[in-house]
């Protein structure tokens, strides 16, 4: 034989035969959390919707949390927005984080309708206006997709009455439309 097959012929019986190795350890249901250097220090429910590529951002003198959400649910398509007492889409949930034991929610941007992958607003990504060579210094743009079918981009003011709580639309564009 060569040595290749023998090496092959050695590594099958290996694990034929001491299977237990390969295999991690079982989750058991109401375990104690395992963390390594690391602790929970505060939670939020997100409005029960998913989490999905969290970005965390310094915003003046607070940390911001962009979330994005997968589409909905068969069961809960659309789940209702406590603030608004509205049913709406999962998109992008907006949190100060700067004391991270007790964040606060302060606002869902709805995204596109539709279940699971279809949509939603996965993907977020933040950056400061004063970066952008035509970007409102005083702005901190969000860039989000729209379900599967666009991106959009939003800036967030941090000044005046206008807060990442209070995002409005800038010149919004999504892929194959024209910009608003």
């Amino acid at each position: 034989m060569s040595g290749r097959v023998k090496l092959a012929a050695w590594l099958s019986i290996y694990c034929f035969a001491y299977p237990g190795i390969a295999h991690a350890q079982q989750q058991v249901v109401g375990a104690p959390p395992e963390a390594q250097n690391m602790k929970l220090v505060g939670t939020s429910d997100l409005q029960a919707r998913s989490a999905y590529q969290p970005t965390i951002h310094h915003q003046g003198d607070r940390w911001i949390a962009y979330i994005g959400h997968h589409g909905g649910t068969d069961d809960i398509p659309s789940p209702v927005n406590p603030q608004t007492g509205k049913a709406e889409p999962n998109g992008t949930s907006i949190v100060d984080v700067t004391d991270p034991s007790q964040p606060k929610y302060l606002r869902h941007i709805p995204g596109q309708e539709g279940t699971y992958e279809a949509g939603g607003a996965q993907m977020v990504r933040i950056c400061d206006g004063k970066a952008l060579p035509k970007g409102d210094r005083n702005a901190v743009y969000m860039l989000r997709t729209f379900g599967g079918e666009a991106h959009e981009i939003t800036p967030t003011r941090i000044f005046g009455n206008a807060t990442p709580a209070s995002p409005f639309w800038y010149r919004a564009r999504r892929t194959g439309a024209p910009a608003a």
